[in-house]
């Protein structure tokens, strides 16, 4: 049987020469012979795919039924359903990224019986049609239970994930005799006891050796962004192949691409907001060597499978040092030399503090939600929105978090969610030790940062791996190998002038609401229609971030004294003439504060006169309402502005218009006034404000 089964990985590699790494052709034995409970701890590209597929392979011309394979990584389905093509196994996948017409037909042809194995993402096990519909149909036929990045599994880990928790309740179902297959690359001693745990005692483990020969790590202590780009904008220059750099944010990942391509880099930003045509092109431009980088965030994580990477470049810190192994880890697979070199910037503590802090739903915030579906026969989620002040990406992770507990407060059914009878607790005990976790990890990053000697064995010794040895390449072990980079004044200059003139697009909103009924029902007294095109404000600009950078910081002060220092008109008139309008406005006004009168008021008519056209006050305060910082969602958000404003008729003109405000969040301020202004005659309303509180990136 192990002559077929390398017969089975020549077919898969291409490769009439390929061996079996070590422990492979054993763990593949110990699924298909023995029929064990394994989990497999090796480091990523030793071929953990491998072993699942090559099983599956024997174990189907044996009669056993389909796999059963729970992964996260969406990147790499494609990627595996080749490799398993090329032992005429039929994959399918079950996950979010698919169209309507996809899912269904791969939905069929698992009903049919005419797959040989299915990879399920994560959160489709929280998918109750799906779950009801289809995997229950297949328990019973299942030949070989993977579950890959098992890490996730495990609250002790660094990446657990809710719906991981779901498989341990799938596996119930499945007769005790199956073959089951957990693989991670990333799981320290404490981890591996939690998997054991939650998928059987009698876990058999098979743990190699997690150095990276190939890697040359470094770290580098450049706190300030302008200094970062600069580094990144000569270092690349330097450094041969391509790469991937990662930053925290969003935003983030657009400002290192943007200047990176403004300096002739072939860079893009890479992460999950982007649609999923665009990532696969994004990564197959990466594969193909067509990009220098990928900026991305940990959307380019686990699973992405480029062996030549040569590069793997930390614009700001991951949240611990597993994380930091695994992205770093994607580097030098399949070649002999590649780097890694770790940056910290001064907001990673802000940044990381934020994950921390709002990594596990508030006591308040679970109990208002719980006895809102208590007063109610089922809710669905946009109902939620409504009636609770809770932000939607908050409701979502309360009813992830209350769904996967043990018994579960809450049902869902169909499209809404129900109280149970469990009388039910936070779990506080084990909210504390996570966070006090986290907090631990985040530490530990922050000690390899300032470690001295082999940087590598520190990342081994973190995931248990009392085999490594001192590495011989890093920073640390070889100083002459380090990269050395002095970074010129001329550049960091430039680096500089582009952060402060890295304005932020302000998108209009292109409904008054989720549904026709929930428009009618934010805006009584108003009146808006779900969709009015003729009512929409056009796109806009933000000068800056809120405290981040020179002009962020100074309208944060500014705000703070109540008043904006002039030091703020040249740069907003810079953007404004940087902006592509079609019809330059002849005019300007500006949202009123209900509480700070002048504040908005004197600096718009300042504006105004630099750019020599009018200030009108034609916006008033109709009725003061609560602050619209203190609304979490769009319905609450939308439904407070109902009536908050007017407009004096007499004051409008028909010509284009900017309308100023000092911050912009939910953009639902900009959106109610530009339809109030557009009603009394005004041209196209343009949105201008100085900065931008919004977490979105």
């Amino acid at each position: 049987m192990k002559q077929i089964a390398l017969n089975y990985l020549r077919e898969m590699t291409g490769n009439v020469n390929a061996t079996f790494h070590i422990d492979q052709w054993e763990s593949i034995e110990e699924l298909v012979v023995q029929k064990d409970k394994l989990l497999v701890v090796q480091k990523t590209g030793w071929g953990k795919s491998g072993v699942y597929f090559i099983s599956t392979k024997i174990l189907r011309s044996q009669g056993a039924g389909l796999s059963i394979i729970i992964s996260p990584l969406i990147s790499l389905m494609r990627n595996q359903i080749e490799s398993a093509k090329k032992l005429g196994l039929n994959v399918v996948t079950i996950n979010s990224s698919l169209s309507t017409g996809e899912q269904a037909e791969n939905e069929r042809q698992l009903l049919a019986g005419n797959a040989d194995a299915v990879i399920i993402s994560p959160e489709q096990l929280a998918n109750d049609k799906f779950v009801g519909n289809v995997l229950q149909n297949l328990l019973s036929q299942v030949g070989l239970f993977v579950v890959d990045e098992a890490h996730c599994i495990s609250d002790w880990g660094h990446d657990f994930r809710p719906d991981y928790r779901r498989i341990v309740r799938i596996l119930q179902y499945m007769p005790s005799n199956m073959p089951v297959l957990a693989t991670t690359a990333t799981a320290n001693n404490r981890v591996v006891d939690d998997i054991k745990q939650q998928l059987g005692g009698q876990l058999k483990i098979r743990r190699g050796s997690l150095l990276r020969e190939a890697l040359q790590l470094q770290n580098i202590e450049l706190p300030n962004k302008t200094e970062r780009l600069t580094w990144l904008a000569q270092a690349l220059l330097m450094i041969e192949g391509t790469g991937i750099i990662y930053a925290k944010t969003t935003k983030d990942c657009d400002t290192v691409a943007q200047w990176l391509q403004s300096k002739g880099f072939d860079a893009r930003a890479y992460y999950g907001s982007v649609n999923s045509d665009e990532r696969k092109q994004l990564e197959d431009d990466l594969i193909h060597n067509r990009l220098k980088a990928l900026v991305a965030t940990s959307a380019l994580g686990m699973g992405f499978d480029k062996p030549d990477i040569s590069f793997v470049i930390h614009y700001q810190a991951p949240g611990n040092v597993i994380e930091y192994y695994q992205q770093v880890g994607r580097a030098g697979r399949g070649i002999d030399h590649a780097i890694g070199i770790l940056m910290f910037g001064h907001e990673d503590e802000r940044i990381q503090s934020f994950f921390i802090n709002n990594a596990f739903p508030s006591e308040t915030d679970v109990n208002e939600l719980l006895e809102l579906l208590g007063n109610h026969d089922g809710l669905k989620k946009s109902e939620i929105e409504k009636f609770a002040n809770l932000s939607s990406g908050n409701i979502e992770k309360i009813l992830k978090f209350l769904s996967v507990e043990s018994p579960s407060p809450i049902l869902k059914d169909g499209q809404k969610y129900y109280r149970t009878a469990i009388d039910y607790q936070l779990p506080y005990e084990r909210i504390e030790r996570l966070s006090s976790i986290k907090v631990k990890e985040w530490n530990t990053l922050k000690e390899y940062h300032r470690y001295e000697t082999c940087l590598m064995h520190f990342l081994a010794n973190e995931l248990d791996d009392d085999s490594s040895e001192d590495c011989g390449k890093c920073a640390n072990c070889a100083p002459k190998n380090k990269l050395n980079i002095s970074i010129g004044r001329d550049l960091v200059l430039e680096a500089n002038e582009y952060l402060k003139h890295l304005y932020i697009k302000v998108e209009p909103r292109k409904i008054f609401g989720g549904s026709g009924d929930l428009a009618r029902e934010a805006f009584p007294i108003y009146g808006f229609s779900y969709k009015d095109k003729n009512l929409q404000a056009e796109q806009g600009f933000a000068l800056s971030k809120w405290r981040d950078g020179v002009w962020g910081s100074l309208v944060a002060e500014g705000k703070k004294n109540n008043h904006f220092s002039d030091d703020l008109l040249d740069p907003m008139v810079k953007m404004i003439e940087s902006m592509p309008l079609e019809n330059q406005p002849k005019w300007l006004t500006y949202v009123p504060s209900p509480r700070h009168h002048f504040l908005v008021k004197d600096f718009a008519h300042k504006l105004a006169a630099k750019l020599k056209i009018h200030c009108s006050d034609c916006v008033f305060v109709a009725n003061e309402k609560p602050q619209q910082k203190m609304m979490s969602n769009s319905f609450h958000q939308s439904h407070n502005l109902d009536g908050a404003f007017d407009v004096q008729v007499d004051q409008v003109y028909g010509d284009s218009v900017f309308l100023l405000d000092d911050a912009v969040d939910s953009k639902w301020t900009f959106t109610v006034i530009a339809a109030l202004l557009r009603q009394k005659g005004a041209g196209a309303v343009i949105p201008i404000a100085l900065t931008s509180t919004s977490n979105n990136g």
